[in-house]
């Protein structure tokens, strides 16, 4: 376990330096892994650079946006060799010139282009990582790695005594190199990076046919044409090893035409002779190689485990650093200069007077686990944690309410301040709201894993003491980070002061009428019943309709519907397959309504009675570390997603209501990403339609077909709202197509023909992926940033969501700003009013709030106010629609 230390105003670990930490100079200790055999591995570095590059998506990178694609792979494949081999000598080979073999054919590897740019930007840091395993790097001027390899391995078998060797490569000529008496043996990699199989004399046979001795005869006859070695035409590995199999020697074969069969397989063999003769020598690795290097004196060597890593915490290489972490164990590490962590028991009230009242005080809990329908335990059982500059307590706490008085005005530090329970008033920094703010596109922000990130560990005895050091050496490293990337306002002003806002209407939950979602549940379950009859009857069989494979069976296979897109278990089934074949059979449609409504079941009707409380109040939790464009979640249960567009699904809105003798009043944007979006393209045609106050959708289809707005029909509106969100979320005429079930052809012309009307709109779209194909990364117009890793791929459709992502999180991702300081508004203008109304929920565009009815006309002008103000006096302005009622829909 690396242990973390507080010496001198810093924190040092053993595990080396962290960005923004001194490094000590003790640290760089290596573990206990211990060699199983004494064999030595030549590895072919260029190999596995390229194969690692080309087998992994080139859309991997670190939080900052570097490519790492290759590094993860090399990295991935070196842990393998470590763990499943031990620790042996080892020789890592590269490429340094050609060894003479353009000299002998200016064909040679002709038809390589060059090295990837994304290759080009990791390159530098091969032969680092090599050095951090203990290993050693070697390159001859002039010469190609498998020739350095060759060449080293004939001096390993000649030893005395003979030395074992493995060849660590890609390329299959490396087989001539293995010997009938086993000593060198090939370990190749095969599918992607990590999946090899090791080759002796007796495997070669089997693959091939021939020995490997023979192997470069074989490429003098069958040609390679990834190093574009011409060979013989017409002749490949079956007829090359029939043919070697039969004769003995390529020299053999040329001698011997006259007894080889096929008249163009003769006359080749007589014309190519000399390219036969010539991609043989090419192929032929050498091994003579000027190497000054004695595998003898190669030893087994430990890796460097401080300097492990750092290479690998650099290159956020978690998994493989968590591989390494396992084999190398406790053994060997030296403990630095200064005083090991430590902690003590203590009380809160002491806990908050430590380092003096304007120091910041980093903070933390564990908490007991809550019971259904309750946000957090309010029995025993809680901990607390306390760090200031190195001194480190914990103790006991009463409960959820504590922290917040005994911390008082001083400045706390806490991993997600919610889950402290009642939220203090004076917060400083929150480690997961600036780590989110630094990666939005994270798929976890447990600490452990930001700080196994930023190369932060620490052991303890007591689990809160450990979290609280980590806590505080997280902020130190996030930092300057947040500081660089100019995102300090954002957290201080918007993330963070969020927080209190997002308690207050989880404590405050919003009323759920039991009785009436009962009622709808009924009726839900009886219409089940009844289409469930109804596609059996159709189908002329019972079968598991929730099973795609027997819904599959019977669709395409016994009803010869029309089949769409496959899957890995047979024909796809989901939605939008069954959109497109909905006119062919009447079991579709009840398919789709049967699947509608058990999606309903699952996730409302029969959940949301079992999550209230005992005022039949629903507390959802909301997340603000979740969507990469700033849009918040909410879970336990998720309501941003309770339906509208459906009959059914307004029903169960209408469940939710006002508490008795109060009514809800609904807060809503107005078309907010459209509004967004002609003022960060500058487009003055949809400005205009906004300023005149007009229907957008109306304006957009008289704009885009050019008709008269007295002949835009309903269909032209619905086409024209599909094409408004549609480029606001990317839709390409693929999409279009399929969602408005039209041809591809068409919708690229309403596209196009959109794209031409509003021309600043194609601008801004081709303006902002240019600019993040450049920097790597979008931001808002409040400083939100996230990285777009996808624009460096040379996959084509990964290139394009990489333009859809870039665009739309410039204009989600506004408009999700826009939203979390209009609640910050609100409720600090709620506060400041005297009002009795609360803020109780947020979904996407719309805030809901509860009150007294005498209040709604007070509380809509405060409210639309707050919601406006953030925009200021951009162009066009917000616009909020503002309804009340008894209940959700009614207000909606």
């Amino acid at each position: 376990m690396v242990r973390l230390y507080w010496a001198e105003g810093v924190w040092l670990t053993t595990g080396g330096s962290l960005r923004g930490f001194a490094p000590h100079p003790c640290a760089g200790s290596c573990g206990s892994l211990r060699a199983v055999a004494e064999t030595l591995y030549l590895i072919d570095g260029n190999s596995l650079a390229y194969r690692a590059f080309f087998a992994l998506p080139d859309t991997i990178a670190t939080s900052k946006g570097q490519p790492t694609n290759a590094i993860f792979g090399f990295a991935s494949m070196l842990v393998k060799i470590i763990t499943e081999h031990g620790s042996n000598p080892t020789i890592v080979c590269w490429d340094a010139g050609s060894s003479g073999r353009k000299e002998l054919d200016s064909r040679y590897k002709a038809n390589r282009t060059s090295r990837p740019d994304l290759l080009k930007e990791q390159w530098p840091y091969f032969e680092p990582i090599v050095d951090a395993f203990g290993w050693t790097n070697v390159s001859v001027d002039g010469y190609e790695a498998d020739d350095v390899i060759g060449t080293l391995a004939e001096k390993a078998r000649n030893a005395e005594p003979p030395i074992d060797v493995v060849v660590v490569t890609g390329d299959r000529d490396s087989f001539q190199l293995i010997d009938p008496g086993g000593k060198v043996r090939v370990m190749a990699t095969a599918r992607g990076i990590t999946d090899t199989k090791e080759y002796d004399y007796d495997a070669v046979v089997e693959r091939y046919g021939i020995g490997p001795e023979l192997i470069p005869d074989f490429y003098g006859l069958k040609g390679d044409s990834s190093d574009n070695i011409p060979g013989v035409p017409g002749i490949g590995d079956k007829t090359a090893s029939e043919l070697l199999q039969r004769f003995g020697s390529l020299e053999t074969i040329l001698d011997s035409v006259d007894e080889i069969s096929g008249a163009k397989r003769k006359e080749n063999l007589v014309s190519h002779a000399d390219d036969a003769r010539l991609s043989k020598e090419l192929a032929t690795i050498q091994r003579d190689v000027p190497v000054d290097l004695d595998p003898a004196e190669e030893v087994a060597r430990e890796p460097d485990r401080s300097r492990i890593r750092e290479v690998f915490g650099e290159f956020e290489l978690k998994d493989p650093l968590r591989r390494m972490e396992a084999i190398l164990g406790e053994d060997g590490l030296t403990e630095p200069e200064g005083e090991e962590l430590e902690w003590s028991e203590s009380t809160l009230a002491k806990a908050a007077s430590m380092g003096g009242k304007k120091t910041p005080l980093a903070v933390a809990v564990v908490a007991p686990e809550a019971a259904d329908g309750e946000l957090f335990a309010r029995d025993g059982g809680w901990r607390f944690g306390a760090a200031c500059k190195g001194e480190v307590v914990a103790g006991p706490l009463e409960g959820p309410e504590a922290i917040a008085p005994a911390a008082g005005d001083r400045p706390l530090v806490a991993q997600d301040f919610k889950a402290l329970g009642d939220i203090p008033e004076n917060m400083l920094w929150d480690t997961l709201l600036a780590a989110y703010l630094l990666d939005p596109s994270r798929r976890s922000y447990e600490l452990d894993e930001l700080c196994d990130q930023a190369g932060i560990a620490v052991q303890s005895d007591d689990d809160e003491a450990r979290r609280v050091a980590m806590v505080e050496a997280l902020k130190e490293w996030q930092e300057p980070l947040i500081v660089e990337r100019e995102q300090l306002a954002l957290l201080e002003e918007m993330e963070i002061p969020l927080v209190p806002v997002l308690r207050a209407m989880e404590v405050a939950g919003v009323r759920l009428n039991t009785e009436e979602l009962g009622k709808i549940t009924k009726k839900v379950r009886r219409e089940i019943g009844t289409l469930e009859k109804k596609i059996h009857k159709l189908a002329g069989e019972e079968f598991t309709i929730g099973s795609p494979q027997q819904l599959g069976a019977i669709l395409f296979d016994k009803l010869g519907l029309t089949r769409k897109r496959k899957g890995k278990t047979g024909y796809s089934t989901d939605a939008r397959v069954l959109q497109a074949i909905r006119e062919e059979h009447e079991i579709v449609p009840l398919v789709e309504r049967w699947r509608e409504l058990n999606q309903l079941l699952k996730t409302y009707l029969d959940v949301l009675p079992t999550l209230v409380d005992g005022e039949s109040r629903i507390h959802t939790t909301f997340v603000q570390a979740a969507a990469a464009t700033g849009r918040l979640s909410s879970v336990n249960p998720n309501l941003q997603n309770v339906p509208v567009r459906t009959e059914l699904g307004r029903e169960i809105r209408g469940c939710f209501e006002a508490a008795p003798r109060k009514v809800l009043l609904s807060a809503d944007y107005s078309q907010v990403e459209l509004r967004v979006l002609a003022h960060v393209a500058d487009e003055d045609v949809l400005k205009e339609i906004f300023k005149r106050g007009e229907d957008v959708h109306t304006a957009t289809a008289r704009e885009v077909f050019q008709v008269p707005e007295e002949e835009i029909d309903p269909a032209m509106r619905s086409k024209a709202k599909m094409i408004n969100y549609g480029i606001v979320y990317g839709l390409g005429e693929f999409g279009l197509a399929d969602r408005l079930n039209i041809p591809r052809a068409e919708a690229g012309e309403f596209i196009d023909a959109y794209l031409t009307r509003f021309s600043r709109i194609h601008a801004f779209m081709e303006e902002t992926v240019e600019q993040a194909r450049k920097d790597g990364y979008v931001t808002t117009l409040y400083g939100r940033r996230r990285e777009i890793p996808e624009l460096r791929s040379s996959n084509r459709q990964t290139f394009a969501l990489g333009e859809r992502l870039a665009v739309n999180t410039v204009v989600q991702g506004t408009s999700a700003d826009v939203m979390k300081l209009a609640m910050i508004e609100a409720e600090n203008a709620l506060k400041a009013s005297g009002l009795k109304s609360r803020m109780i929920l947020t979904i996407h565009d719309e805030l809901l709030f509860e009150g007294p009815k005498g209040e709604m006309e007070e509380l809509g002008k405060m409210v639309e106010q707050a919601m406006v103000a953030p925009w200021g006096d951009r162009e066009p302005p917000l616009a909020v629609d503002i309804g009340v009622g008894r209940t959700w829909l009614e207000a909606k």
